[in-house]
């Protein structure tokens, strides 16, 4: 089994979360490197809800919150989408640039998914690259997260997705929190 940094587990567990339900099995892994998070309750319920609710109506639900809704997708899970209202926007080529920087290709999702972007800085934070991990995060994912977690909680078709939300909420709160008193403790 991997043995996660402890930044490195939260990236990662947000990362197949908002993949979908069906990555259940990777998140149980990393369940208990997430013990004592703001965001636990919700991700352990999220984890319940995937073990014993009927998969179809949960790929249902997920699928109306970030894939494709009736009228209009209200979560699309892109940065493109957040920053120039487009998809494959022009920050495109920065986070490719970000991600060959290390030798890495994107293969499940665009690169400006947010799980691809959670992966990444999952990586970043693993390898001990912490100082680039928070810029990265600073640069892409705290500009456009913290609206696309409020859209899910608004937005959201049931209990599965709406907990998505929260606990996305919830990280990304503590993740500003976090990075903020880096800055300040070596400004000091």
């Amino acid at each position: 089994m991997t043995v996660y940094r402890y930044v490195s587990a939260d990236y990662r567990v947000f990362s197949y979360i908002l993949l979908g339900p069906r990555y259940k099995q990777s998140l149980k892994e990393l369940l208990d490197y997430i013990k004592g998070r703001s965001y636990y309750g919700e991700i352990k319920k999220i984890y319940e809800m995937l073990e014993v609710k009927d998969m179809d109506k949960l790929l249902t639900e997920y699928t109306s919150c970030f894939v494709n809704d009736f009228k209009e997708l209200k979560c699309p899970p892109y940065e493109s989408w957040y920053i120039q209202k487009t998809i494959y926007g022009n920050v495109v080529g920065d986070l490719m640039a970000n991600y060959l920087k290390y030798g890495l290709s994107v293969q499940k999702e665009l690169p400006d998914h947010v799980s691809t972007e959670m992966e990444f800085a999952s990586f970043l934070y693993f390898v001990s690259l912490d100082k680039e991990a928070d810029e990265f995060v600073n640069v892409h994912i705290l500009r456009w997260v913290p609206k696309l977690a409020k859209d899910i909680v608004e937005n959201a078709k049931g209990e599965y997705t709406k907990l998505i939300g929260i606990a996305l909420e919830n990280f990304i709160n503590s993740e500003k929190e976090r990075i903020l008193k880096k800055r300040t403790d070596a400004q000091s």
